[in-house]
């Protein structure tokens, strides 16, 4: 039990001499990228790429839960039951 102790605490250490090891060079605004070509083309692209995804993942829903429905698997409770049969 009392071996553990010196172990745990040297491994501490040595992570905590770890972490700033090194050369640090601190960030600089010439590391940032430089924007290039029409945003709003760029934008548009993401756009028309984000409504596709969108339109698949609504029809394909609506797709799922029609042939659930149709199977029998899936009863929606539109209205009340008919009877409590």
């Amino acid at each position: 039990m009392f071996i553990t102790r010196p172990v745990v605490s040297r491994l501490l250490q040595q992570t905590v001499r770890r972490y700033h090891a090194g050369e640090f060079k601190p960030p600089s605004m010439d590391e940032l990228p430089l924007p290039n070509g029409s945003w709003k083309a760029n934008y548009d692209a993401k756009q028309r790429h984000y409504n596709a995804v969108l339109i698949f993942g609504i029809s394909f829903a609506a797709f799922s839960i029609g042939v659930a429905k149709a199977s029998g698997l899936v009863y929606l409770n539109y209205s009340p039951p008919k009877s409590l049969d």
